[in-house]
């Protein structure tokens, strides 16, 4: 039977998913804090059009400014932080999941060094809590290789799930943001020139509201592929394929997995605690009609 219920309340693994954790927390602050600054300069702009116009050319420059930092800088340091993530979860995932680690596709694992300062914190009672059973513990009932490919598969239909939510929160923000902008600065000064000005400060949170957006209806269609893979070599385990051909095919799933993971973007910390809920429930009946699925075959 599988061994993956056991294996991921081991100290190790629980550091690792704790290291993971807080290295996405600060890049999803940093992409919150560059996001707020972004959604001040409009106001601080409608401000300055009705109390102090000479100050708007600045404002204007400022966003500009923080544009380019954003790209340059903020964005380079994220992506970063994401590998480094991936990373962490890829060496839980592996050893819990008994995968080889694919050091052509990941590269090196994350320097024990690296993450040992992380990985001792405590994350208060619910963050502790929401670092055990990772996984499923229905899949402790079945052999490891289709519980595997249930882990993973759950993965991938959780991260699809949330970033959906993600998708449409981001389509009302954009209307929400166009609408009060212009509203707001055509009801300060309803002259053309006026108007341009105080939509320069704006540029940057759009831009990234509606990039971000375009990123995540990509990311969801790579998820939709790795979804239909994922339960194509479900159904060949649950059947009886031979078990070093899905030990192969389930490596080929991971580097995929991987590869999103590496590249993707992040969700809001606080969009991620409302809705993981929901998530965990739906995961956790997703992977029980796996189970029931592969009992009923084999009974």
């Amino acid at each position: 039977m599988s061994t993956i219920a056991e294996r991921q309340l081991r100290p190790e693994m629980l550091n690792l998913v704790r290291a993971r954790t807080l290295v996405y927390r600060r890049a999803k602050q940093c992409q919150a804090l560059v996001l707020g600054l972004n959604l001040t300069l409009p106001v601080a702009s409608a401000v300055a059009s009705a109390f102090m116009p000479t100050a708007r050319p600045a404002i204007a420059l400022v966003a500009v400014i923080l544009g380019i930092f954003d790209v340059t800088v903020i964005e380079g340091w994220i992506k970063s932080r994401l590998k480094v993530g991936a990373r962490l979860q890829e060496e839980f995932d592996c050893e819990v999941l008994d995968i080889d680690w694919n050091e052509f596709v990941a590269g090196a694992k994350v320097d024990a060094e690296e993450t040992f300062e992380d990985g001792r914190r405590t994350l208060g009672t619910d963050g502790e809590k929401r670092l055990r059973d990772w996984y499923p513990t229905s899949v402790a009932d079945i052999p490891v290789e289709v519980g595997r490919l249930i882990c993973q598969r759950e993965n991938v239909v959780y991260d699809s799930d949330l970033r959906l939510a993600y998708r449409r929160l981001l389509f009302w923000f954009i209307v929400a943001f166009v609408v009060v902008a212009t509203a707001v600065s055509l009801a300060i000064n309803p002259s053309f020139i006026s108007f341009v000005l105080a939509s320069m400060p704006a540029a940057p949170a759009l831009t990234w509201a509606l990039r971000e957006r375009s990123r995540q209806g990509e990311t969801i269609e790579t998820l939709i592929r790795l979804k239909a893979e994922s339960e194509k070599l479900l159904k060949a385990a649950i059947t009886g394929i031979d078990p070093v051909e899905g030990r192969r095919r389930s490596r080929e799933l991971q580097d995929a997995i991987f590869g999103h993971r590496s590249t993707g973007s992040l969700v809001f910390e606080w969009l991620y605690n409302r809705v993981r809920p929901h998530l965990e429930s739906k995961l956790v009946h997703g992977a029980e009609y796996w189970v029931n699925l592969y009992k009923k075959v084999v009974a």
